[in-house]
């Protein structure tokens, strides 16, 4: 592949787009830059980099949220599990006191 920008190698081109792709959750670009870069015979592990890159960007602002959610409302987001289900359909008291009633609230 020739590089398609003046000024970035063909590599980082590559890379900065698996990094891009993973950070805008997008499925057929990551398909297409991997693609690309194995046709390039890039590196495995470098590929690899830059997807973990480009989700550590991507996850930044839900990060950045529960700590202000913390600090602001005292929720406690930072310390809980990763939620599975609706949180809403795990304690019925809460349920009541967000939803006004126990009927389902989420979906």
């Amino acid at each position: 592949m020739k590089a398609m920008f003046k000024g970035l190698d063909t590599e980082t081109q590559l890379l900065v787009g698996i990094g891009a792709a993973v950070a805008a959750g997008c499925i057929p670009c990551l398909e297409t830059m991997v693609s690309m870069a194995e046709q390039e015979g890039l590196d495995e592990k470098r590929l690899k980099a830059a997807a973990i890159v480009g989700q550590f960007v991507k996850e930044q602002p839900a990060v950045h949220m529960k700590e202000a959610a913390d600090r602001l409302l005292n929720t406690h987001l930072q310390a809980g599990a990763e939620q599975v289900a609706c949180p809403m359909e795990s304690d019925r008291k809460e349920k009541r006191e967000i939803c006004g009633s126990e009927q389902k609230c989420c979906g």
